[in-house]
């Protein structure tokens, strides 16, 4: 008997994230809207896309808490699963810590997680990183019911848990993921943004790109990934949306390579529609049983 197929519509939205909040709220509002139009079920913003990336958000904090509500509340009618890139503060066990997070929203608006980044800049983020050994927060990507063969998961990193490992001295957090057979890795980001003509930025392009490409093809994991498109200090002004290249490729990305082509300038939205008909190791099985048959085709000629 076939399996009935299973497919998920993950998409991004590639916004002006900067320092004024209502600013960002707005993007994330629009977004929203454009998900629910194109009839998306998990949406993935960039890194503190409601906070603002720099410290001195922490200053903000009370605002940052209202504009998190009303977006809540309009996830919650768009009826789609949310993951919202922020800073914010979390009431823990040792008092009230700043992080840098992904909060993961259900479709009808529960918070089902949260995922703190692990290699944070903290002269900059104003954030305390996730201790290397606590667990990795897991997402279910579908409600449960009974008759479901397979509930897919995905884990998430943020921004420098994917690039930054070799900086902090650490092992990969992807050596880690690849073990816990997930169908997706979100990889929510907010880099430093380069002049379009600033020649540094084939270097860090490519930096970034060999990244992504490595960590999906080490894994066998698909990655959805989102930058912003503005500078840190980005204050609103509509003019300076399209002034800067994204310091990463936006889109979706599996060991086979880009399954999309976002433009790396300017506000961007884009979903892909990954099938998650079968588990991990099922697809890993048939992706070794297609490339021996390529590889056989290959020697036969």
């Amino acid at each position: 008997m076939e399996m009935p197929r299973q497919s998920l519509r993950l998409a991004g939205a590639q916004i002006p994230v900067g320092t004024n909040i209502q600013a960002n709220k707005r993007e994330i509002l629009k977004a929203l809207d454009w998900a629910k139009e194109n009839e998306v079920d998990h949406l993935l913003t960039p890194e503190a896309s409601l906070s603002g990336y720099l410290n001195g958000w922490e200053n903000d904090i009370d605002e940052i808490k209202d504009a998190l509500k009303e977006i809540e509340e309009h996830q919650k009618k768009c009826n789609l699963y949310l993951h919202l890139g922020t800073n914010f503060e979390e009431n823990e066990s040792k008092g009230t810590i700043r992080r840098n997070e992904v909060r993961h929203y259900n479709k009808n608006g529960h918070i089902i997680g949260a995922t703190f980044k692990t290699f944070v800049l903290n002269d900059m983020e104003h954030a305390l990183g996730r201790v290397e050994n606590d667990p990795i927060t897991v997402i279910e990507l579908t409600d449960r019911t009974e008759n479901q063969y397979y509930v897919p998961s995905a884990a998430t990193l943020i921004c420098n848990d994917l690039f930054g490992h070799s900086e902090a001295g650490e092992k990969p957090l992807v050596d880690k993921i690849s073990k816990m057979n997930l169908d997706l890795m979100f990889h929510s980001t907010n880099g430093r943004k380069m002049e379009l003509d600033d020649p540094q930025m084939i270097v860090f392009d490519s930096w970034h790109d060999a990244h992504l490409r490595m960590a999906s093809n080490h894994t066998y994991i698909p990655i959805l990934t989102v930058d912003s498109c503005t500078d840190w200090r980005w204050d609103g002004d509509e003019e300076e949306v399209t002034h800067y290249h994204t310091s990463s490729q936006s889109g979706f990305i599996d060991p086979h390579g880009w399954q999309t082509d976002v433009p790396r300038v300017g506000r961007q939205y884009f979903y892909y529609d990954h099938d998650v008909t079968y588990s991990p190791m099922e697809r890993y099985q048939m992706m070794l049983m297609q490339r021996e048959q390529e590889q056989n085709s290959s020697d036969s000629v």
